[in-house]
């Protein structure tokens, strides 16, 4: 009896800390993640047959070919996020080259927009398209990310993908900093 006695305790003592640690995870999920810190993945859609992959992450330093040499292009200030597009092919799971990608944010609560072409960049992610800028301010979001016609040759088969601009759109709210569910 004893041992059965000591099994419900170490049993009732390992759903105290199960629901200690579902407060815990709920509790920081509540409050969202920082992307002047962290990576925070907004979303990924399926459309015109590709997958859009959007991330804001911290701002960084972009290396690029400017005046027929390679230039360190250094966040402005006040550019605190880095916006980065991963189109992709859901066949393949490759990444789409040679496409012009746009995005353009509205915080629908103060009417403001930021608009950036967004260069080809390779980084730790592989290839992904990015620009530096910064959410204009607390509030709901929706954010749209335009992916020309990849200007790359095709076989027969694969003729008429991605031959028109394509669009997703994400929605999200940015509060205090974070983005949150």
């Amino acid at each position: 009896m004893r041992q059965q006695g000591k099994a419900k305790g170490v049993l009732a003592g390992s759903i105290v800390v199960a629901a200690v640690l579902l407060v815990t995870a709920v509790g920081v999920a509540a409050e969202g993640k920082d992307p002047a810190k962290e990576t925070v993945l907004i979303g990924v859609k399926e459309a015109g047959e590709m997958i859009i992959k959007l991330e804001i992450e911290p701002a960084q330093a972009m290396f690029m070919p400017m005046h027929g040499m390679w230039m360190e292009m250094k966040p402005e200030a006040g550019d605190i996020h880095h916006f980065e597009v991963k189109p992709e092919d859901p066949g393949s799971k490759t990444r789409l080259p040679y496409a012009g990608v746009k995005f353009r944010v509205v915080n629908t609560s103060n009417g403001k927009t930021v608009e950036k072409e967004l260069h080809p960049m390779w980084g730790g992610s592989g290839l992904h398209y990015a620009a530096n800028g910064a959410l204009p301010g607390d509030g709901a979001y929706v954010a749209t990310v335009t992916v020309e016609p990849p200007t790359f040759a095709r076989s027969p088969k694969s003729k008429d993908l991605w031959r028109k601009p394509t669009q997703a759109e994400f929605r999200f709210t940015f509060r205090a900093g974070r983005v949150v569910p």
